[in-house]
């Protein structure tokens, strides 16, 4: 019996041929063992019935012509990959949609209960203002190749989180995610099947989309405030959040559960605020407004509700956290 490298951690990358999950048409994946990358691989995908988007093509380039040979996933996953995740921590960029398109884009073989972390969540302490993959390697001095080619992308990933790494003076990336409160450790059996849809840019289903985040137990949220003063202009106030929080969305919550807010994790009439971070072109419309703004406005518009849509400054300044700002 042969040995088994246990990697450090695996990065992953998907493109897909459409806006749904189910059609991963490249795959990049980079191995780490011992702080150094030592394998890699990359293949097209076939996806089902070579059904393409044209607005998915001018992003990676990738056509039916290309992948019309090319193996299934599932072809890939008996011959090759599934040997990437096994007992490794995976990691992906936005990694909710990378993990989604592979639970959703095999069909006849199940992946086990593998580990998974969004490298977002890792960087927020070691990258200011936006947590896009271009600008992490930008501040970080990380040349990504060519953007949107899987495994660029994931070699870009991987050493965005080796430079983190790096700079915790930690010693391996699983004393890392312990070590900070806001890198959540996700499973992979915890990835809904019901989100069929990716929220891409120019989507016409803005109504039923869901933007894939890092799943956050808002119940697990708890006051660490044990003064509460109802005169918070928050207390007892319905707050939604939406794109990404300069200190993180579980940290924003907490800073609201503090003064007293009800944190809800979808928009409804009954809501009162929806603090607004930063947006992720991916995941907006053609105005640049995410589904849950949409859903706010059209909301407000109809006479339904009456949501305040309020930027992080504001958010910072009505729960008494003026030095984030």
């Amino acid at each position: 019996m042969g040995f088994t490298v246990i990697y450090d951690f695996v990065a992953v990358d998907f493109e897909t041929a459409t806006k749904r999950f189910d059609s991963a048409c490249a795959i990049g994946i980079v191995a780490v063992h011992n702080g150094e990358i030592t394998d890699t691989f990359y293949s097209l995908i076939k996806p089902p019935n070579l059904i393409f988007d044209e607005k998915n093509i001018k992003v990676h380039g990738i056509t039916p012509d290309l992948v019309k040979e090319s193996p299934t996933l599932d072809d890939l996953w008996r011959s090759r990959i599934h040997q990437f995740f096994g007992p490794h921590l995976v990691v992906a960029h936005k990694a909710n949609f990378d993990i989604s398109v592979l639970k959703q884009s095999l069909n006849h073989y199940k992946a086990p209960n593998f580990k998974y972390v969004d490298s977002i969540s890792i960087v927020r302490d070691y990258v200011p203002g936006k947590k896009s993959l271009e600008h992490c390697a930008e501040y970080l001095g990380i040349n990504m190749g060519q953007h949107h080619n899987a495994l660029d992308d994931a070699m870009t990933c991987a050493k965005i989180v080796l430079r983190c790494f790096e700079q915790s003076h930690l010693p391996n990336i699983g004393a890392l995610c312990f070590a900070k409160e806001n890198i959540k450790v996700h499973s992979y059996f915890d990835i809904s099947d019901a989100e069929t849809y990716s929220f891409t840019k120019r989507s016409s289903k803005i109504k039923n989309s869901k933007v894939p985040h890092s799943s956050i137990r808002i119940k697990d949220i708890t006051p660490k405030n044990t003064d509460i003063k109802n005169t918070n202009p928050l207390f007892q106030k319905i707050i939604v959040f939406t794109g990404e929080m300069s200190i993180g969305r579980r940290s924003a919550m907490q800073l609201a559960v503090d003064v007293g807010a009800i944190i809800k994790s979808d928009i409804s009439k009954k809501a009162h605020y929806l603090v607004v971070g930063e947006r992720d072109p991916e995941f907006t419309n053609e105005a640049g407004l995410s589904r849950k703004e949409v859903i706010a406005n059209q909301l407000n518009e109809t006479g339904k509700a009456h949501i305040q849509v309020i930027g992080e400054k504001e958010f910072f300044e009505m729960v008494g956290q003026e030095e984030f700002v």
